[in-house]
């Protein structure tokens, strides 16, 4: 599993990418010790496991030689320990790409996503009218692409479920850089909550990658 990526953010955030490259029964060998999780037996054995085992195995590999607790809580959201101590993950995947985003003190939201043309035909399902006023041309699918997968890193740093991606997740208009990576912003408002985030991309050959910086509370 070579690493693609190891990214020390803000906060304490870290932010690991690997390129898969072994099979099931190779990451299952570098989890038989240390790691712990209630599913993993079931998971593990699944026909689509690749993913899941890669990702887990990144932990390790941020953690190596402690012991690692992976647990869901009341919303199904990752939880981790690490030696005991608490740290919130974000964990995601997309084609060859597994990826996991773990800090100390902040909720982090990371997301991996394959470029698809396909997206164009449910942009509408996700995008709001300010969004599809910058990024709604039917040549747009990165930004339509790069939309999608912010939006599920915000999804994940509420981490309370029953949000609406076109009314409570909002993109300000931002346009691609040509190094294929930068930063805009995306605010999540829902009720009386309301965070405004940074959010930092890349796109790396036909996967867009997307993780939130800790929240700026004076905007």
């Amino acid at each position: 599993m070579p690493l693609h990526s190891h990214i020390t953010n803000e906060g304490n955030l870290q932010l690991a990418l690997w390129t898969i490259s072994e099979n099931s029964e190779d990451l299952k060998k570098k989890l038989s010790r240390g790691f712990q999780e209630a599913a993993m037996e079931k998971r593990a054995n699944q026909a689509n496991a690749l993913h899941y085992l890669a990702s887990r195995c990144i932990i390790k590999e941020i953690f190596p030689n402690q012991l690692v607790l992976l647990n869901k809580n009341e919303f199904n959201q990752p939880t981790l320990l690490v030696n005991q101590k608490p740290f919130h993950i974000s964990i995601t995947h997309a084609a060859d790409m597994a990826g996991i985003y773990v800090s100390e003190q902040h909720l982090p939201g990371l997301d991996l996503e394959k470029i698809d043309p396909r997206i164009a035909r449910v942009k509408h399902k996700f995008m709001n009218q300010l969004e599809l006023d910058f990024a709604g041309a039917e040549n747009q699918i990165n930004l339509q692409t790069l939309i999608w997968s912010a939006k599920e890193a915000l999804y994940k740093v509420y981490g309370k479920k029953e949000l609406d991606f076109k009314e409570h997740l909002q993109i300000h208009p931002f346009g691609l850089n040509q190094t294929n990576a930068g930063t805009f912003v995306g605010t999540i408002k829902k009720d009386n909550f309301f965070q405004k985030h940074n959010i930092h991309y890349q796109i790396i050959s036909n996967i867009v990658l997307t993780y939130t910086s800790t929240y700026d509370a004076e905007n």
